[in-house]
């Protein structure tokens, strides 16, 4: 468990440090529902996220090419 703890860390601390909103929106998503196990990339399960209620629902991350 410790280690998956510590990918999505490193994952969101890589999306917060960048520039604009964009990573801190990214960061947010992933802190939400991001699992390192689970399969898709972390966009991947981003873009299937099914919380139309969220406020950052419509400018949540998509997959390259999406």
């Amino acid at each position: 468990m410790e280690k998956r703890a510590s990918r999505r860390d490193e994952l969101i601390n890589k999306q917060a440090g960048k520039p604009g909103l964009r990573g801190k929106i990214n960061a947010k998503c992933v802190e939400c529902i991001y699992d390192p196990y689970q399969s898709g990339t972390w966009r991947k399960q981003i873009e299937n996220c099914t919380a139309p209620a969220c406020p950052l629902y419509e400018v949540r991350p998509t997959s390259e090419g999406s």
